[in-house]
Order: structure tokens, then C-alpha cells, then sequence
């Protein structure tokens, strides 16, 4: 049988008859890593006939294969398989060796022995070696080997025997933001990399030894990434990519990263055929002059994303260390508890007083509130708290229960009390041993080009299995405010380039003298025709000046009856105008949101194969609606029986025909899942879009 080497950064493991491997943490597994991200018992690389597979046994964050989260996957050539957080928790390069051939038997007397080297004319190519000529053992990173395509010696011209075919894909052109543009022929997997040993080198510490990897295919070049810091197209991370078109991608950072653009040669007119699809993809997605995501940021709903966190001794956007360090203390990790015990999501929050008060949103900590939207996601029987050491940016074990004492729905800001400790036993609020609260700042001080720092606590897998996540730390600078007239003021939100992903949703932004000036509240996505196209990314917090009146209800001993002063201000649901529209739009995987080209129906579901844990988006064209109207959207299992999420909202993008794009990670253990859009205070269905797996 094919014999299996498999590398850590550490050491090795290798076998040559069938047998398993195990890894995980668990002392007793094989091998053995202790990652936080992975789990105790993750996964299993097994023998199978005459060739291995890796097995996942059921882990929180996930086993991946060349960027993709898989079940169960056959091992051939060498592969690199990631275990936790998106592969990147750690990762094992495998390499498997099919069995050398038989030796021929000896030729006749008088007949000569077949030749050592290429084949004659009818005769089988030769067995392609495992390593390339001169080297050794596993390959090195100048020499890393991609799934399917053995490795050839160098200048082994198309054609040649044992070489690959011919090209039979695009050729492709990479232009780098230092050096000269490099072109490749579509015969052969494109790295890109630190390692100067790679195709592509960006010389970048925010790049990866290897980052990532383009693969030609018939559909188009592939890109894997492979990285610790991540690809990012348009602000968004990605992990794999279709390049159909030619696509600028930041290396290591979303908008500081190391810059390429990629473009798939192809014949002239493919080129200009391709330029008026995007034109006419382009004037679908405009319609009505809009087409904007607003993502609430509470875990479960995007991706996230994280620059960096650790122990850092220098100063951070003006922050001393002492005042980052209480930061970092005061922020804490949410995870909400529904009645039958269970997680459904997470997010964060700050501690505000030594009597265990905690500043967050309404939709992490009371989504139920007057005015937070249409939601059919009851609140949560209590809220679970974490708190980090502040050193070490780990968040503990749950330490606490708390529970909502007030909200305002349409602020989005709620207070919680701490009322027991994690397993419920009351606690004395006043003996509580917390870290020093963070102080509340005046955000009417703030002016753009500000700096701001973000924390909190984004969602890296599946929140019903991890209760513990590293706290993050993102900086940025105030771009703008942005009006809310239902307020009545300029300034309803600080509108900041700083990145916040899901799980982000009620921790703290703070100024440089380490006071809360905002709390993290959504992120928006926008192309417009009269403001052009619009970074995707922008956070959206809620300035801490609106939460004064909460603040000082809390203060006083809470109310749970409170309702935002702005309620009424809000339209009825009932006096929608007669020509309000709502349709689906179907369904698409990340990176291809924004055109709502697509449509399903109960009675013709859109079928799509869905990896489980992918993200992806339901899209829907909303005409007509008045801004103030809360809207939302519940993910239902396909059969209706289950309620899997739900996002909620207030109507703020004009009457204008819309494209609206709600992103879910694709739950596993169901058939499929529908995404009903709801408008009103009590969740309206008003259409569905239904999705069957296939």
C-alpha cells in the first residue's frame, strides 16, 4: 500500500503499512498539538485500500483541505490539512508515496531491456519521482508539491514526457505593487509567498512564508489561501476565489496588506465580452442607485477579523500601556444561554462599574426590545461572561451569569446586570472581584481623523460548541458621522475604518485616553452611483453620548419595561405604502453577493452544494419601504421545524429599488435552510428563499 510521511513544524510521523494517526489535544491522541482552537479529539488520517483520508470527528472549528472544511477527504501527492481556526489552528503537511512497481521481468535472450529513461514510442511513461531531483524527505517550502500535480524538474517544457499537457487553461498575469508584472502558462499551480523560493515574492512582513496558492482548473484559476493574516478582496476575507476577471487582493491586512492584482489571460474577445458582462453585472447591482449590507456584528452572522492581539508593550494609537491594559481587562466575552441550556450566539461587552454593570447592544443582550427590529429569536435566558486576565488576551472559562436590566431597541444599547457566578449561584454584587471598569468618555469630543481603538471578542466556528475566545484588538481613525433623523442629530453614528467582524457586536471602542467613546454596532457594505464604489467594512458605532439615559435607568436599578423614546417615531408597519415589494433573489457563496440575479421559491428551491460552516448569502430586492421600518431575516431549516438564526434591523436605505445581502454560515445536520424576510415589530413573513444542499 502507499506509505504516508506526515510533518509538523515540530517532527515528523511516518508508516508504511495501514494503521491510523489521531489528532488532537487529548494527551493520548497520536498527535498531539495544544492549540486552543482544536478539539480534544479532532481528527483521524486513515488508511483506505492502497491510499489514506482524513476524517474529522466531529470538531468545533473544523478540519481543512486546501482551504475548504471537510468531513472526510483521500490523501494523495502532498497535501497540507489545517485542524481549527479556518486550518489555521494547526496544520500537518501530509505526503503519500504510492508503492514503487513491480521490476519487470528480465526481457528474452537476444531481446534488449527496456531503456532506464522516458519511454519509447508504446511504451509507459516513467513512474514520476516523489521529490524533485536533489531532494530528500518531505519537500521544503521552495519545493512544496500541490495535491494532483507531481513536480517536474525545472525548464521540463510542456509536451515533454511526464510533463503536463499542454496548457488547456488561461494563462495568468500577476501585478505586484513592487517589481515587475510576472505571466505563467495554465499548466502548472502558481505560490505566492515571503519564501524567495516561490513563483510570486512579496517581500512583506504582513505576508506569509506561503500564502497562498493559485491553482489552474477549467472553471479558472483557483486561489487557496494558506495564510496566517489572511487574503482579502474589497475588505472581505477570502479563503478560496474563482479569478474569472482581474481582481486586485491585499495580502496579509485588508487595507495595509501587500497589494497584487491577478488576471487570467484569455483571447481578446473572451477579454471583451468579459467587460460587458461586468458592465451589465454592474448597472443589476445599481439599480436604484444602492446596494448596501448592513451586518449587525454579533457572532454567528459574518466572518471575522482580527489584526492583532497579545501582550503588547508599545504604545497603540495613542494609548499608554496601563490604559490599553485596563481595556483589555474591562472587555468582556458574551454568550447568550437559551432556556434549554444551550449557546446561540456570542458577542461582547465592557464592564462599567465595580458592581458588575456591562455596557453592550440590545441585540446581544435584549433582542426583543421596542424598536431593535423584526425578530422571531426570543431573548436569551441568561448571558454567559468571560473575562480575560488582560496579560494574556485569553478569555477564561465563564465566570459569570448576567441578565438585562435595560435596552433601548432602537439605539441598540442595552446595560446587564452580573447576578451569579457561571453555574448560577447567586453572588454578592457588591464583594464582586472585577477588573477596574472602563470609564465612559464624552463622543460629542470626537472629530474625524480621531484614533480609535476597537475590542472585543469575534467568532471564529460554530458558537453552540466554543465558549471561549481570544480577545481582539483592532485600531482606526473616525471618517465620518453619519445623521439619524429619527434622533434628530448629526451624529447617530461614528462612522470608522476600523475592522470589526462578528462577535465584535456591543464591546468597546475607545479614545486615546482609554475612555469608551462608542460601541461596536454593525459594519456596512455599499456601492452607490453618486458616492462611486465605497470600501466594504466600515464600522458603524454607536456614539456613548445616546446611552446616557440607559445608563443613568441602570444606575438607578434597571427597568425592563423601558421603551426607546424614539418608538413612536417610527413608522407602523401597517401604513406601508401600496406598492412596497419584496422579492427573493436566491442564494450565492462569499465573494459573489451584491447582484441578486438569482430567485427561489418554496414551490422551486435553489439548490447549491453547500460545505457546512461556509459563508453565504441570501439576497433579496426590497422596493418601497419606508426608512425607520424594522425589517430582519430567520434562517429556518428547510423543513421549517427549527429556527437557526436570525438577523434584525431598521430600514434605512431609502424607498429606491434595493439589493439586500444577508450573510449565515451554512449550518450542518439539515437538509437546507430558508431565509424568511420579516418586516414589522412582530416579524411579518413576507417571502421566503428557500435553499436545498445537494
Amino acid at each position: 500500500m502507499s506509505s504516508i510521511r506526515i510533518q509538523s513544524a515540530m517532527r515528523t510521523w511516518s508508516a508504511e503499512t495501514a494503521r491510523v494517526f489521531r489528532i488532537g489535544r487529548d494527551p493520548g491522541c497520536d498527535i498531539v498539538t495544544d492549540d486552543a482552537t482544536v478539539s480534544r479529539a479532532h481528527a483521524e488520517l486513515r488508511a483506505l485500500g492502497e491510499g489514506w483520508e482524513v476524517v474529522d470527528l466531529g470538531s468545533s472549528l473544523g478540519t481543512w483541505v486546501n482551504g475548504q472544511r471537510i468531513q472526510r477527504a483521500d490523501l494523495t501527492g502532498t497535501t497540507v490539512v489545517g485542524f481549527g481556526d479556518q486550518g489555521r489552528g494547526f496544520s500537518v503537511t501530509v505526503t503519500v508515496t504510492a508503492p514503487a512497481p513491480p521490476t519487470p521481468p528480465a526481457p528474452p535472450v537476444g531481446q534488449p531491456a527496456m531503456p532506464a529513461g522516458p519511454a519509447g514510442p508504446g511504451g509507459p511513461p516513467p513512474h514520476p519521482p516523489t521529490h524533485p531531483p536533489g531532494v530528500s524527505g518531505p519537500p521544503s517550502m521552495d519545493t512544496t508539491i500541490i495535491t494532483g500535480i507531481p513536480p517536474m524538474p525545472p525548464g521540463t517544457p510542456p509536451g515533454a514526457p511526464g510533463a503536463p499537457a499542454a496548457p488547456a487553461h488561461p494563462g495568468l498575469l500577476v501585478r505586484r505593487r513592487l517589481g515587475s508584472d510576472l505571466r505563467f502558462g495554465g499548466n502548472a499551480p502558481v505560490r505566492i509567498g515571503r519564501d524567495p523560493g516561490l513563483e510570486v515574492v512579496a517581500d512583506d512582513s504582513a505576508v506569509s512564508r506561503l500564502h497562498a496558492v493559485l491553482e489552474p482548473g477549467p472553471d479558472g484559476w483557483r486561489w487557496s489561501d494558506h495564510s496566517t493574516g489572511g487574503s482579502f478582496v474589497d475588505g472581505e476575507r477570502i479563503s478560496t476565489l474563482i479569478i474569472e476577471e482581474p481582481t486586485e487582493i491585499s495580502l496579509g491586512h485588508p487595507t495595509a496588506g501587500y497589494e497584487i492584482e491577478v488576471v487570467p489571460v484569455v483571447a481578446a474577445g473572451q477579454a471583451v465580452a468579459a467587460i460587458q458582462r461586468r458592465k451589465r453585472r454592474r448597472g443589476a447591482v445599481l439599480v436604484g442607485g444602492a446596494v448596501l449590507a448592513v451586518l449587525l456584528a454579533v457572532g454567528g452572522t459574518v466572518a471575522a477579523v482580527g489584526l492583532f492581539s497579545g501582550d503588547e508593550s508599545t504604545e497603540v494609537a495613542g494609548l499608554s500601556t496601563a490604559e490599553l491594559d485596563r481595556a483589555k481587562a474591562a472587555a468582556v466575552f458574551l454568550t447568550a444561554i437559551d432556556d434549554t441550556g444551550e449557546p446561540v450566539y456570542t458577542g461582547s461587552g465592557s464592564i462599567i462599574s465595580s458592581d458588575g454593570l456591562i455596557l453592550t447592544n440590545a441585540h446581544v443582550g435584549k433582542p426583543t426590545a421596542p424598536g431593535q427590529g423584526a425578530v422571531e429569536v426570543g431573548d436569551p435566558a441568561y448571558l454567559l461572561v468571560s473575562v480575560t486576565s488582560g496579560s494574556d488576551d485569553v478569555a477564561a472559562e465563564p465566570e459569570f451569569r448576567a441578565e438585562a436590566i435595560v435596552a433601548d431597541g432602537y439605539l441598540d444599547l442595552a446595560v446587564l446586570q452580573i447576578t451569579g457566578d457561571a453555574d448560577g449561584n447567586t453572588v454578592d454584587t457588591d464583594e464582586l472581584e472585577l477588573p477596574e471598569p472602563l470609564p465612559i468618555g464624552t463622543s460629542s469630543d470626537l472629530r474625524t481623523g480621531d484614533s480609535i481603538t476597537a475590542l472585543g471578542y469575534p467568532a471564529i466556528g460554530n458558537v453552540t460548541e466554543q465558549l471561549s475566545k481570544p480577545l481582539t484588538v483592532t485600531t482606526g481613525v473616525v471618517s465620518t458621522f453619519q445623521a439619524d433623523p429619527v434622533i434628530g442629530t448629526e451624529r447617530g453614528f461614528i462612522d470608522s475604518d476600523v475592522r470589526l467582524g462578528s462577535g465584535n457586536s456591543g464591546g468597546p471602542s475607545i479614545n486615546d485616553d482609554g475612555e469608551i467613546v462608542g460601541i461596536n454596532t454593525a459594519v456596512i457594505t455599499a456601492n452607490s452611483d453618486s458616492a462611486g464604489a465605497i470600501t466594504s467594512g466600515s464600522a458603524l458605532l454607536r456614539p456613548v453620548d445616546l446611552a446616557s439615559d440607559i445608563l443613568e435607568v441602570a444606575r438607578a436599578g434597571g427597568d425592563l419595561d423601558y421603551v426607546s423614546p424614539y418608538v413612536d417615531e417610527l413608522p407602523e408597519t401597517d401604513d406601508l405604502p401600496s406598492d412596497v415589494g419584496f422579492a427573493s433573489a436566491g442564494w450565492v457563496g462569499d465573494g459573489e453577493e451584491g447582484s441578486c440575479a438569482g430567485s427561489s421559491s418554496v414551490q422551486t428551491p435553489q439548490r447549491m452544494s453547500v460545505v457546512p460552516g461556509a459563508l453565504l448569502y441570501a439576497e433579496y430586492v426590497v422596493t418601497g419601504v419606508p426608512d425607520g421600518t424594522p425589517i430582519g431575516v430567520t434562517l429556518y431549516s428547510l423543513d421549517g421545524t427549527e429556527v437557526i438564526g436570525s438577523l434584525q434591523d431598521t430600514w434605512s436605505f431609502g424607498s429606491e429599488q434595493t439589493c439586500i445581502y444577508v450573510p449565515f454560515e451554512a449550518p450542518d445536520g439539515v437538509p437546507g435552510i430558508n431565509g424568511v424576510f420579516v418586516v414589522g415589530e412582530d416579524a411579518e413573513a413576507v417571502v421566503d428563499n428557500p435553499l436545498a444542499y445537494q
